[in-house]
């Protein structure tokens, strides 16, 4: 019997993109898949399109939301929508780049039951080279990329999780929107007892966006500085080092033009982090000693000089360079 898997794919327009991305996702073999795509709201011709695509093929099915209830939300939405043990989440501007990837996943996460989730190594569709956007690990691509590591997150652009994994940890907090959501739910599914690993054997191809609908400039840095104060919040970072962060933030925002959105962000995460505390810390929040070990490791965060930690707040963020 074929392993079961539900792929979730969020749409926005972009329907040739969308439909290359159902496409590579129908083409996988040797699985039983289902193909979830949660719309936020396309222009009614794109939905039109979109509904012609996958007419007559009841693998594929188009939940129609009508409003953009941000990235953590439409992946929690879609992933309900499915009961397979594994979810496979693929960006509408990717494809797989072969057709063996979702039985491949299924095949390791059958094998190792305490794996929760999976990062897939991301390169750009265009170049073949590794998404210098979609890497938010310690080192570099070029080091790195062609590795396998443990790791405290995975990139949205492409990734599995375990079913069970997942709803335990509570599923995407919805509040993040954008940006960082895939680290605070990894944080979680870390606390449960699972394991986190890239893996560059699961590769997906980015079409990168030169146009970047969400850059810096117009609202990418707000969501980073809010997401990343009011996700620390929550797993206990001490208010010393909170402090620190937003320091830190604002350097890096005043250094690219970014002002007033570390500034807003600053304020609108610690809005956040007051109305999370007032509802007291759920207990997947409270990270065990061995889970901070393990994230300090990961994360290199001990043995970085304060100086050097000092100089990369005057880095041009990756799309600017």
């Amino acid at each position: 019997m074929s392993p079961r898997i539900d792929v979730i794919i969020l749409s926005w327009d972009r329907t040739a993109e969308t439909i290359a991305a159902i496409d590579s996702a129908a083409s996988q073999i040797g699985v039983e898949k289902r193909i979830w795509i949660v719309d936020q709201g396309s222009k009614p011709e794109n939905l039109a399109a979109l509904h012609r695509a996958i007419d007559g093929r009841p693998e594929i099915h188009l939940h129609e939301l009508g409003k953009n209830v941000g990235v953590a939300e439409g992946r929690n939405i879609a992933s309900a929508l499915g009961s397979a043990p594994y979810i496979v989440a693929l960006d509408n501007d990717a494809v797989f780049k072969d057709d063996t990837t979702l039985a491949e996943v299924a095949r390791r996460m059958d094998s190792e039951p305490r794996l929760g989730a999976v990062a897939f190594r991301i390169l750009n569709f265009f170049t073949g080279r590794d998404d210098a956007m979609c890497w938010d690990y310690p080192g570099v691509p070029r080091a790195m990329a062609d590795r396998e590591f443990m790791t405290t997150r995975f990139i949205g652009a492409g990734h599995a999780l375990r079913r069970n994994a997942f709803e335990a940890a509570g599923g995407y907090d919805a509040a993040l929107f954008f940006a960082g959501e895939e680290r605070d739910l990894s944080y979680r599914i870390l606390n449960l007892g699972y394991m986190v690993c890239y893996s560059p054997d699961f590769t997906v191809l980015h079409k990168v966006d030169p146009t970047a609908r969400v850059n810096w400039k117009s609202g990418r840095f707000y969501f980073t500085v809010r997401n990343v104060l009011y996700s620390d919040f929550k797993y206990g970072v001490p208010f010393w080092r909170l402090v620190r962060s937003a320091g830190a933030l604002t350097l890096k925002g005043f250094r690219n033009g970014c002002t007033g959105q570390a500034l807003r962000g600053i304020k609108d995460g610690a809005l956040m982090a007051w109305r999370f505390a007032r509802k007291g810390r759920p207990a997947v929040y409270r990270l065990n000693s061995e889970v901070r070990d393990y994230i300090r490791t990961c994360e290199h965060r001990d043995d970085t000089p304060f100086m050097v930690r000092l100089r990369r707040q005057f880095d041009r963020l990756p799309e600017q360079v």
